[in-house]
């Protein structure tokens, strides 16, 4: 019998592609809210008619590895994420004894002619098993942060395809770190602006980075994908509750203007070094409101469904980018 407070998760950067992690130290173990990685099947059934009621013959189709990856946030766990989604290549800055700085900037080209993103390995082990899931070569596309007035920051990542590991491995030691597992953002730390003024009233609001990473299949005697490739464009999408307070998000809506949009998010229970703590920035600098419809529904505060979207910003050519400030130098 399997509890969900004891799984084994973890997250490791290969060398290369088709080099599956198998060093208990190379991973960075994700204590999780919740997961559904795993092995999809599609069915094929036939369609003939047979001249009777019955159902046609039935076989495998496709096979995909996929799901989501959620967990309130931590330092390091937040670059691991970043690293598989936004780039493989973030400028890393090393200040003092304690701190380091990671600019993630989204990456312009694909990591191979079969890989769009560089290839991670993925662990999974339930309590009452002597082996685990191993998952390597994996694909992740989307990265959602959500802030939410009384809770931690939470992050979601997306498993868009893997390749599993048939049998299996032996079970590893892939156990979060006490100084990580406390490390959490929460939501009365956390500060908003747009167009350069500070933004109070939000009483949520997610941002998603998605690349629509899926996998492509062809006549190559398997059932596994044949490669991975980009299927749509770069998407940041920001979605959040307003509180109507003036009318300054609405004119900027009616006038189909653009304003940066920056989210900070930190933890200031202890210094990365003086005066400096594990914290995370999200910089989109254009980003227009495309939903902002203020409504009555009963005798209450009045909340607005706030919708928005990135946009290239021509100075820079990035639609997005991320600065995480924590304590682990190692790089990702």
């Amino acid at each position: 019998m399997s509890y969900g407070a004891q799984i084994k998760f973890g997250l490791a950067r290969q060398a290369s592609a088709g080099a599956k992690a198998t060093d208990p130290g190379s991973f960075h173990p994700i204590p999780l809210l919740n997961e559904s990685v795993g092995l999809d099947v599609a069915e094929v059934i036939s369609q003939n008619l047979n001249g009777t009621f019955n159902q046609g013959g039935s076989f495998p189709g496709i096979t995909k590895i996929n799901g989501t990856i959620q967990c309130d946030a931590t330092p390091r766990n937040l670059g691991a994420l970043l690293n598989a989604v936004v780039t493989n290549s973030p400028t890393l800055t090393p200040s003092g004894t304690g701190l380091t700085t990671y600019l993630f900037v989204p990456q312009v080209t694909d990591f191979s002619s079969t890989l769009v993103k560089a290839p991670w390995t993925i662990y999974k082990q339930f309590s009452d098993a002597n082996s685990a899931e191993l998952y390597w070569d994996a694909q992740f596309d989307q990265l959602e942060f959500a802030f939410t007035q009384g809770q931690f920051m939470k992050v979601s990542a997306m498993v868009a395809g893997a390749t599993r590991e048939p049998n299996g491995i032996g079970s590893m030691n892939v156990m979060p770190a006490g100084t990580d597992i406390g490390a959490l953002f929460p939501w009365n730390i956390s500060s908003l602006s747009y167009a350069g003024a500070g933004m109070s009233n939000f009483s949520d609001i997610t941002v998603k980075f998605n690349d629509n990473v899926d996998p492509l299949y062809t006549l190559n005697a398997g059932l596994a994908p044949f490669k991975y490739a980009r299927t749509g464009f770069r998407e940041v999408t920001v979605d959040g509750t307003f509180y109507m307070s003036d009318r300054t998000l609405m004119n900027n809506f009616s006038a189909n203007s653009y304003g940066r949009l920056l989210i900070t998010a930190a933890n200031t229970s202890t210094a990365c070094q003086s005066g400096y703590y594990n914290s995370l920035l999200i910089d989109i600098p254009q980003c227009r409101i495309t939903a902002f419809k203020p409504g009555a529904s009963g005798p209450g505060e009045v909340s607005v469904k706030v919708s928005m979207r990135g946009i290239v910003d021509p100075a820079s050519n990035y639609v997005a980018q991320f600065t995480l400030q924590n304590t682990w130098r190692q790089g990702y």
